[in-house]
């Protein structure tokens, strides 16, 4: 009778560590469908290797008045495709920073 419920033990925990792999599964599933399409490769970068247009973009537009904070070039999954700049700012009266995406002319891109 020991056997058998020792058994039982095991087989429900092979089972709770096969959902346990599941759930992580769908967790860095869900984290990769977050991630912009089409852009795989996030770096770290410099305002100051910020394309001119983007930087200009950045001082002169909008957001003049903001502080930037970091700074990330996304690198496209396709061949062929242009990068997007992403830059963080933060505003005195905003607790939160504002994520806005730039293309290399400039212009702002949603998504």
């Amino acid at each position: 009778m020991k056997k058998i419920s020792l058994l039982a033990v095991a087989f429900a925990l092979v089972g709770l560590g096969a959902q346990a792999q599941g759930n992580a599964a769908n967790t860095t599933q869900a984290v990769q469908q977050t991630t912009p399409q089409g852009q795989q490769n996030k770096q770290k970068i410099t305002l100051e290797e910020l394309p001119e247009a983007v930087k200009t973009a950045v001082t002169g537009g909008e957001y003049k008045e903001w502080t930037v904070g970091e700074v990330h070039k996304l690198q496209p999954a396709e061949a062929g495709a242009a990068a997007i700049y992403e830059v963080q700012l933060l505003n005195k009266e905003q607790e939160q920073p504002v994520v806005v995406r730039y293309d290399e002319a400039g212009n702002v891109v949603q998504g």
